[in-house]
């Protein structure tokens, strides 16, 4: 009875001990369980390319980036990712989404996205750009039509005539460095001459200079008085049409 009685005390010490170390597997198997995080398949939908990922919540927002940046080289301040699949965050994601706290197991898999972003910097131009309205009015002048002559009454001819002679370089030369003769500058008729010269010198430059129409007054005024049958007017008082041959 004595050796059967401790037969059964070493039987039960071994059940205890057993039950004992059970109950700390099971322990511990329920720690991992609880701590653990199961990774969901998505897919992400980049332009015309699809990327497939695990999606594990633990990681966050920022591990959901971090991976879409190495799969797609979109840097992760550029993205825009937005939910294609029902169950998931409203409008675009924010970091601060908590996505464990999403049901991400009702969802259908996969899990699907889209994400908006490019891949690359935009690259800086080697030349600025400048624009039009930015140039002085000399500069702008070369970039766009050639400027016109405002008509100021019947001064169509002298206006075209003008501009054909503007871009003869011999001419342009030649009223550059043009001095009127000592004979022909002490003439009433001398004078004007040179005048109209002068005008007419100093009316094409000011079309080289500004992109908007010019006023030719100076020019005008001064072909009159070189030439009074330019200056004939009609019956109510309006300048007469005249030829451009004749000017």
């Amino acid at each position: 009875f004595f050796f059967r009685s401790l037969r059964l005390l070493s039987a039960i010490q071994k059940k205890i001990v057993v039950d004992i170390i059970g109950i700390g597997i099971g322990i511990g198997e329920g720690s991992i369980h609880n701590t653990s995080m199961t990774a969901y398949k998505t897919l992400v939908k980049w332009g015309k390319e699809s990327i497939s990922i695990s999606l594990d919540p633990s990681q966050g927002v920022d591990g959901l980036k971090q991976t879409l940046q190495e799969r797609t080289g979109v840097p992760k301040d550029r993205m825009k990712i937005m939910p294609k699949s029902k169950g998931l965050w409203k409008g675009v994601l924010k970091d601060t989404q908590d996505l464990s706290a999403l049901n991400l197991s009702v969802i259908s898999p996969p899990i699907q996205m889209l994400m908006m972003g490019s891949a690359t910097l935009p690259v800086e131009p080697v030349k600025k750009t400048i624009f039009l309205e930015d140039l002085p009015p000399e500069e702008a002048a070369k970039m766009v039509e050639p400027s016109g002559l405002v008509n100021l009454g019947n001064t169509c001819y002298l206006n075209s005539v003008t501009q054909c002679l503007r871009v003869v370089p011999q001419l342009r030369d030649g009223l550059k460095s043009y001095t009127p003769s000592s004979s022909n500058g002490a003439s009433q008729q001398g004078q004007m001459h040179a005048l109209l010269l002068k005008s007419l010198l100093s009316t094409m430059d000011s079309l080289d200079k500004s992109p908007n129409a010019i006023s030719p007054n100076n020019l005008v005024m001064s072909t009159k008085m070189s030439f009074p049958q330019m200056a004939q007017t009609g019956p109510g008082g309006a300048p007469m049409q005249q030829d451009a041959e004749e000017f």
